[in-house]
């Protein structure tokens, strides 16, 4: 299974739908969002994700979505966000994996290194960080979509059976 990974897009419209073309390019199976949607007006350019994809769209609020209520509302008619927001976790491709926007260092050593979770995924900093650890846990930040910080647009695409991340940048 192929699971893209996005995080921090932060309204950057261009980004978002060049990051959703490649997606539907790759046949994606499933698209994570590690936070930082801002607006809930996002709805309508991940709605041009492939039907199958929208199925297996699945994500965590950030720091910087404050109208949760109608993102939940809007945007979560195609994409699953979190019961409660901060924390998701699920089983895609047989992995167990773990999501949230900004989870200390400290929590993402402890989660990786209790091996109860195949996939750590966060965003938050901006900053990508693709380390696989010596028992085998992924940990991916996908960096930020929309660019702003960095320069650079970038987010992943996580291979479950190789458990590599290949980063794209825009």
């Amino acid at each position: 299974m192929k699971i893209a990974c996005i995080s921090d897009s932060h309204d950057h419209k261009d980004n978002i739908l060049k990051a959703v073309s490649i997606i539907n390019e790759r046949s994606i199976d499933a698209l994570i969002h590690c936070g930082d949607f801002v607006a809930p007006f996002v709805k309508k350019w991940f709605d041009t994700l492939n039907d199958g994809i929208k199925t297996n769209f699945y994500g965590v609020f950030g720091n910087n979505d404050g109208e949760k209520l109608y993102l939940k509302q809007n945007l979560g008619q195609i994409c699953k966000i979190a019961e409660r927001g901060n924390e998701l976790i699920l089983e895609l491709g047989g992995k167990r994996i773990f999501a949230s926007h900004m989870p200390k260092k400290e929590t993402i050593e402890a989660l990786a290194l209790s091996g109860k979770f195949d996939i750590i995924l966060s965003g938050h900093t901006h900053f990508l960080s693709n380390k696989k650890y010596e028992n085998g846990v992924l940990v991916v930040n996908p960096g930020e979509l929309c660019g702003y910080l960095t320069g650079k647009s970038t987010f992943a695409i996580i291979d479950t059976k190789t458990m590599e991340a290949e980063i794209i940048e825009l």
